[in-house]
């Protein structure tokens, strides 16, 4: 039977940058965390035995900051899933080949208890999805391509991507989220701490040019607490970091957690958004929140992704074959009054589990035929039916950490 989506009106989407499930959320696995489902999150605790006999074994993180930032082009994350030494052993592998006299061993660090507090506080108030994958086993763009529109028409990440998108593919062959939901009738606002992602594509500058004195489409991150608290929101908004790769962003320390970006701006930048998050009761009772990264970045993670194809579009620039699996597991945790505090989801999602999501509550019952045949689940899946019924209380804000 559906599930009864008609509570839900606002849908907030954060995507971060290059970090795994193990190296970020896999601690709260271990006995130690004090989370309700340490038990069942397949986290540190299974990774410690996964590599235990592995030269560099997990251990807690030494520095907020890696530098240089570990390679995670296809060819690089075929190496650390399809290792010689066996199946999610060559992460420390791929990093040596293209650094081999820095410490290799920092890709195998994790965050422990304490570390980060706030998405730690996050996924204590939300639901921790324990197998979201990347969609593909390749870098940035591809996999926020698949995120914004269900496909990709590229499978690696050009130089200057931030700034210039029109030689990347032909813009009338990709599609975004942002162009769905304008045929659905639906609203959309990008909140955005620099350039925002997808300014590079010819009509996203022309919107964004056009937009600049009205803010209907983009606003700067500083009006999002405000917007919140005034209910001044569109249905699907899109809040952003500030990019590490962002060519504007001068000496600004980025807020995206893409190394060599340190750990603690993405911090601060999630600080904002769980303050906006609760600013506004009302606005709080009828929202669905997901926060959750691109791609792994090629830290490590023990889980094997799993047999999920995804072809190349037809007439796509990719320089590769199909991929045949999804990419790395990703964290990813709900925040929202139609989840369980301190919950977990098991089954397998990617990015294009948002889009199923989104063309159930907005579209004529699915995104598109490509998105519904990928073998993922749909992100309503996460969500407690007994909460998303119209005469269940809803659980109060979260109490600010």
């Amino acid at each position: 039977m559906p599930k009864n989506l008609s509570r839900i009106q606002t849908v907030v989407i954060v995507m971060m940058e290059n970090r795994s499930f193990d190296h970020l959320l896999g601690y709260l696995g271990l006995p130690d965390s004090g989370y309700p489902q340490a038990a069942r999150i397949e986290g540190i605790q299974h990774a410690n035995l996964y590599y235990a006999h592995a030269p560099y074994p997990p251990r807690p993180i030494t520095s907020a900051v890696i530098d240089p930032d570990p390679p995670h082009e296809r060819e690089d994350i075929a190496i650390q899933i399809n290792s010689l030494a066996g199946p999610m052993q060559g992460f420390v592998e791929s990093y040596r080949r293209h650094y081999p006299d820095r410490d290799v061993g920092r890709v195998m660090e994790y965050c422990p208890k304490g570390y980060l507090n706030v998405i730690d506080f996050l996924a204590r108030n939300g639901t921790i999805c324990d197998n979201w994958f990347a969609c593909l086993p390749a870098s940035t763009l591809p996999n926020r391509l698949m995120a914004t529109a269900g496909y990709a028409m590229v499978d690696h990440t050009p130089d200057n991507y931030l700034s210039d998108l029109k030689d990347t593919f032909e813009e009338s062959k990709q599609d975004l989220l942002y162009d769905w939901l304008e045929r659905h009738n639906r609203s959309w606002r990008i909140y955005h701490s620099g350039s925002p992602f997808f300014m590079g594509v010819p009509r996203m500058l022309a919107r964004y040019e056009s937009d600049v004195a009205s803010h209907n489409y983009f606003r700067p991150i500083e009006y999002l607490i405000d917007d919140f608290r005034n209910d001044d929101l569109p249905e699907v908004v899109f809040v952003e970091p500030l990019y590490q790769d962002d060519p504007r962003r001068g000496s600004v320390q980025a807020t995206d957690d893409h190394a060599p970006a340190s750990l603690y701006g993405g911090q601060r930048f999630l600080k904002i958004v769980h303050e906006a998050l609760r600013a506004n009761p009302s606005v709080w009772e009828r929202l669905v929140a997901i926060i959750t990264y691109d791609e792994h970045g090629s830290f490590f993670d023990h889980v094997l992704p799993p047999p999920v194809p995804t072809a190349p579009p037809e007439g796509s620039g990719w320089q590769g074959a199909s991929f045949e699996t999804l990419g790395v597991r990703v964290p990813a945790i709900v925040v929202s009054p139609f989840v369980q505090p301190g919950s977990l989801f098991e089954g397998v999602l990617d990015h294009t589990s948002i889009l199923k999501f989104l063309g159930n509550l907005y579209g004529p019952a699915s995104f598109s035929a490509v998105v519904d045949a990928r073998q993922v689940g749909n992100l309503g899946d996460v969500l407690d039916d007994t909460l998303l019924s119209e005469s269940a209380p809803l659980p109060g804000l979260p109490p600010i950490p």
